[in-house]
Order: C-alpha cells, then sequence, then structure tokens
C-alpha cells in the first residue's frame, strides 16, 4: 500500500486539519510514537499515534474496510481525554469524503473509546477504535 492511499496517511492529515486537534498537538505518527513523543515521567508531551488494525478489501469493491486505532497521549488524564474527544469528533458519524491524498472515506464510525494508560510510561492517552472504511485507488 503506498502512502498515498494508506488509510493512515488520510487519517492523520484529517487529524491535522481538525483545530481542536492541532490546538493541542500536530505531533501525529504513524504507527508508533517517535524517540522524541515517549520521554517517561516528568516529561511527557501530548501526542496521537494512529495505526491499522485491519484493512481487508470488500469483495467485489473497490472499498477497503480498515480499522484504525487512535491513541491520543495527554499530559495529564484530562488532557489525554480532551485530545481523545477531539480526535473522536473527526471520525464520529462523518459521511462520505475525499482525503487531501484523493483517498475516499466512506462513513466513519467509532467502535470504541475510553481512556488508559500506557504500560511503558504510564502516561495517560484515550484510546480509539475507529471504522475507517476507504477506497483502495484515489478518486479525481
Amino acid at each position: 500500500m503506498t502512502e498515498a492511499l494508506s488509510p493512515i496517511s488520510a487519517a492523520i492529515a484529517e487529524l491535522l486539519a481538525a483545530p481542536a486537534v492541532s490546538a493541542i498537538t500536530t505531533r501525529i505518527r504513524a504507527h508508533e510514537p517517535a524517540a522524541s513523543d515517549s520521554l517517561g515521567a516528568g516529561s511527557y508531551l501530548p501526542f496521537i499515534v494512529v495505526s491499522l488494525g485491519d484493512a481487508p478489501p470488500r469483495p467485489y469493491m473497490p472499498v477497503r474496510d480498515a480499522t484504525l486505532y487512535v491513541r491520543a497521549y495527554g499530559v495529564t488524564a484530562a488532557q489525554a481525554e480532551t485530545l481523545g474527544l477531539a480526535c473522536e469528533a473527526v471520525f464520529a458519524n462523518a459521511g462520505a469524503r475525499k482525503a487531501a491524498s484523493g483517498l475516499g472515506v466512506w462513513h466513519s464510525t467509532i467502535v470504541s473509546s475510553g481512556i488508559d494508560k500506557d504500560p511503558a510510561t504510564l502516561q495517560f492517552l484515550w484510546s480509539l477504535v475507529v471504522r475507517y472504511p476507504t477506497t483502495i485507488l484515489a478518486i479525481p
């Protein structure tokens, strides 16, 4: 899957375009945190990690039924919740749209959402599972 056609790239572009998200952080990573994000207690930074849980193509349709995992890390539990809910608003019941990459995104929905703590750093995070069906090819 090329980066331009990746559901992760499309989701990151949507998160960066959301004012409520970018007001807190523009540190949005694909797959895993950068070394400069996960610093440990006393040095926490807000950041977001988007990863792909599953992405099978639908039979006989040019659509990929993607499931995204979005983890919004905050300096405090309250900030993690605020950032997580801002991320949730980007994807919750959002209708058909075209990502900046040209990838079509159908009706995205939230499967689950809630507060958690990173087991390695003990940093608070808001964890989301997002159903994010996309086209397999760019659309004009």
